[in-house]
């Protein structure tokens, strides 16, 4: 590869490197977050929905495993998972395997307000991306979900199977 190639290469490193960090600035934003959750009439808390999306993503699956995945503590997911339980949006069930331990799984409750959040955040996509080609989202959608996955597969490597869902 020659000098030329190379210091391109890099600069087009920076540019995916900058992009991505300003797309997880703007989805992390406490106003784009707020109104997501709004328009899907959701009123828990982001952690726990970032929780119950894992957790639809990976069901039936041990706190224990799901904490194990996500490179955290068990105790951080605990308090989450039980207000989700008291709130109807997943439930406990035996697991066949050890019966001391519970797995848990999505309620209706808890896909159709995941279906809330995936359509409010959708619409919000739909809005922005409306003067768009259907060939530049379709572009943009087959780059991004290769990254996606090559992100995902590089979580795999330190942590085990990753849960990529977005609500």
């Amino acid at each position: 590869m020659s000098a030329v190639d190379l210091a391109r290469s890099s600069l087009d490193v920076g540019d995916i490197a900058q992009a991505i960090t300003l797309i997880v600035a703007w989805a992390t934003r406490n106003d784009v977050q707020q109104d997501t959750m709004r328009r899907a009439r959701c009123r828990l808390p982001r952690g726990h929905v970032w929780l119950l999306a894992r957790l639809a993503s990976s069901e039936p699956t041990r706190l224990s495993d799901l904490a194990t995945s996500l490179g955290v503590d068990q105790s951080t997911l605990t308090p989450q998972a039980q207000r989700l339980e008291c709130d109807g949006l997943i439930a406990r069930e035996p697991d066949p395997r050890d019966r001391r331990a519970a797995l848990l799984r999505v309620t209706q409750a808890g896909q159709r307000l995941l279906c809330r959040l995936h359509s409010a955040r959708r619409a919000t996509f739909d809005a922005l991306l409306e003067d768009w080609s259907e060939s530049d989202r379709a572009q943009a959608a087959e780059v991004l979900n290769r990254l996606a996955e090559r992100l995902d597969v590089s979580c795999q490597r330190y942590l085990g199977p990753a849960t990529t869902v977005a609500p």
